[in-house]
């Protein structure tokens, strides 16, 4: 008899130890790990995918494993191991004798149980899982799931149980289980993954970019709309080529009336087809139609300026439109985006054989002389220099005008942290140019006048240009 109970011991710390290692097995498996298991074709992957689709349920049937496995450790194995302890004590003797024997060897069987459930039911089981996560999620699911089946009206009862507590709480439909990274956190993460060896840099910067595209918005890598060059809808053939040759773009946007009514965009491509098909014409002596802009027109997109760019991404590619216009909250256009706009923030600037790559004039001095319509990203990941974001600007020359305030003219400056930033050149009312010098010690922390007066413009008598 005791023998039997000794193997009952033996068989509940092992039923401990599985549902131990079932659980942490499981809360540890990579999503993605099992499904990569089950296009190679592990059938037992499709269990653990079952398990970890419903996860809560699946802890807390193991909660109820390892409950019954302790409760039944405790009334088997401590009074058999006190039966086997208790002759041990037989040289006691007086009135008592028996009744301390016995407290003395229960109370080192409890000992001795809760050893052997604390270490090798809750320790090994836990630490194997952890190491050999995988091996030990394939191998303890099935198992399981077959308990969860034999066991469901005691877990859905504790479990709902549970949830109304939860509810009285004030937490509703719990998710406690749910793994969900932040982008923040999926940086990190890939930054990890880079110095384990497993990404090169290269990798990274491409994850790094597509995990930020989505915080960037459609305004901040528009072409802005003094630089977009648009078309009448009234354009006859002539104007049309004319300009596409002279702006050396392949898509021109067209508006009908005011340039904040845009029809759509017209390809360069079809002003070829239209000049060969006048070419053939004129070869076998046929008049050639009258050419009408709107007739050749494509789609094209409005987009608000706060649309992410990573939406506009997917939108592009359903409707197979590759331009948008963006547009203000009162429908007044802004700029222009275009597929390639979006795919420089994965990729880094594209440039094809008609693109002039203007890069910045270094000075003798180190001071560099930029254009005012880099974007403030572009200048952090290109140059290490850093300008709080802001939804007022989204280029070096908007950050300029939110720091002085006003329309400053040629050789205005102000310092920002350890940097000066010189205005170089304006084109009207718009600056054009802005020189950038790191300061070898910085004297503010905020814009403010590189001199002890106020700029020229913000004097009395002093009119902006």
């Amino acid at each position: 008899m005791i023998v039997l109970r000794i193997l009952g011991v033996v068989l509940l710390v092992g039923l401990n130890a599985f549902f131990v290692a079932a659980e942490f097995a499981l809360v540890a498996m990579r999503a993605s790990r099992v499904q990569q298991l089950i296009e190679q074709g592990d059938a037992r992957a499709r269990v653990v995918k079952e398990l970890l689709d419903d996860l809560d349920r699946v802890l807390s049937g193991a909660q109820v494993g390892v409950t019954i496995a302790s409760l039944g450790l405790g009334f088997v194995g401590e009074n058999a191991l006190a039966e086997i302890l208790q002759p041990l004590f037989g040289w006691l003797t007086g009135a008592h004798s028996a009744l301390i024997a016995h407290v003395v060897a229960l109370g080192l069987a409890f000992g001795l149980i809760s050893f052997l459930h604390v270490v090798l039911g809750e320790l090994v089981p836990k630490s194997l899982s952890l190491q050999r996560t995988e091996q030990m999620a394939l191998l303890t699911a099935r198992p399981l799931k077959w308990f969860l089946h034999l066991f469901r009206w005691v877990i859905d009862l504790l479990g709902g149980a549970s949830r109304r507590f939860l509810r009285v709480l004030g937490v509703a439909n719990p998710q406690s289980h749910t793994l969900v990274h932040s982008p923040e956190e999926l940086q990190i993460l890939i930054q990890q993954v880079r110095e384990r060896g497993l990404l090169d840099a290269g990798e990274e910067k491409f994850i790094q970019s597509a995990i930020e595209l989505g915080q960037v918005q459609v305004r901040e890598i528009m072409v802005a709309r003094p630089d977009v060059h648009l078309l009448p809808v009234e354009a006859g053939l002539d104007e049309v080529l004319r300009v596409f040759a002279t702006t050396q773009r392949s898509r021109l946007p067209v508006y009908q009336g005011t340039p904040d009514h845009i029809r759509g965009f017209v390809h360069i491509k079809d002003m070829l087809w239209i000049l060969l098909d006048r070419e053939r014409r004129a070869e076998e002596g046929v008049a050639a139609p009258e050419f009408h802009l709107s007739r050749i027109l494509r789609d094209v997109l409005i987009v608000p300026e706060t649309k992410p760019a990573s939406e506009l991404l997917i939108e592009m590619r359903s409707r197979c439109v590759p331009l948008a216009m963006v547009v203000d909250e009162f429908g007044s256009i802004l700029g222009l985006v275009t597929l390639e706009d979006i795919l420089e923030q994965l990729v880094g600037e594209i440039h094809d054989e008609f693109d002039v790559i203007e890069r910045p004039l270094t000075l003798a001095d180190g001071a560099m002389v930029f254009d005012a319509a880099l974007n403030v990203r572009d200048l952090e990941t290109q140059y290490n220099i850093t300008l709080p974001e802001d939804p007022a600007y989204a280029t070096i020359g908007g950050f300029v005008l939110a720091q002085l305030g006003f329309i400053p003219r040629g050789g205005e400056s102000f310092e920002f942290h350890n940097h000066r930033f010189s205005v170089v050149e304006m084109d009207r009312r718009r600056v054009a140019r802005v020189k950038i010098q790191r300061l070898k010690s910085p004297e503010s922390t905020g814009a403010a006048p590189a001199s002890d007066s106020a700029p020229a413009s913000a004097r009395c008598g002093g009119s902006p240009e």
